[in-house]
């Protein structure tokens, strides 16, 4: 099955550049990815009902190749593209009305056990082989982070608006929290390449996260920690403008 839906870039969604921002480009794949989920019986809410487990994206990877301007046509296409017995491989596509490929996403998912933490296998939260889409296309792939040379940049406490239903913090959020650390002259003078980012834990209101970053040649690598221990690794891209 292939889960599509056509739209165009409302003001909302733009950056200061009138483009499509990062933010709304991550908001566009999580809802692709939902609502697929959604359309084949197995979102997170049925995971946590029927099979008393839940869906956790663990890893996202983005590639940007154009974004799309304020009021720009964009359709998007998400698909499971792979599986195993313990994880989905879904792909979201967002293209123009040309076919212009706009971004490429790569989204790896997991079910935990509500009651033991545990990974389930797939096939015991309602996945079936039938339901994905195989795809050799070119895409986003998921690579390793060092685990040390970052530096604290940022501190922040995790507020109420940044809870998802299951009051963990939203994964957008910690997106959010890493993009803080730029000023607007790089905005202004950088554009998005790729984004790829982990979701190794969780976190909740009230709790203090310390944000650790390091500069590379072909990237800005990004720890969010609580008392030291990981919660978040990311891995930002950019070109000047």
């Amino acid at each position: 099955m292939i889960y599509k839906k056509n739209s165009y870039v409302t003001g909302s969604m733009c950056d200061s550049k009138l483009k499509l921002s990062i933010l709304a480009a991550d908001e566009i794949v999580e809802n692709a990815v939902t609502e697929l989920m959604g359309d084949l019986g197995i979102d997170g809410i049925v995971a946590m009902e029927k099979y008393k487990a839940m869906w956790l994206i663990a890893k996202n990877s983005f590639l940007f190749y154009r974004r799309p301007t304020w009021r720009e046509e964009f359709s998007v296409r998400c698909f499971i593209s792979k599986y195993s017995a313990v994880k989905l491989i879904l792909d979201t596509i967002v293209e123009g009305a040309d076919g212009e490929k706009f971004l490429h996403a790569r989204t790896e998912l997991a079910a935990i056990d509500l009651e033991g933490g545990r990974i389930r296998k797939a096939e015991t939260v309602g996945f079936t082989p039938d339901m994905a889409h195989p795809s050799e296309e070119e895409g986003p792939e998921f690579t390793r982070f060092p685990k040390t040379g970052t530096e604290a940049v940022d501190s922040i406490n995790v507020r109420s608006t940044s809870l998802d239903y299951c009051y963990h913090t939203n994964n957008i959020e910690y997106v959010r929290f890493m993009l803080n650390t730029y000023d607007i002259e790089f905005f202004k003078t950088h554009d998005p390449v790729s984004l790829e980012i982990h979701y190794g834990g969780q976190s909740f209101s009230g709790e203090k996260l310390d944000i650790e970053k390091m500069e590379t040649e072909d990237g800005d690598l990004f720890r969010i920690v609580r008392d030291g221990s990981e919660i978040t690794s990311c891995k930002l891209s950019w070109k000047e403008a």
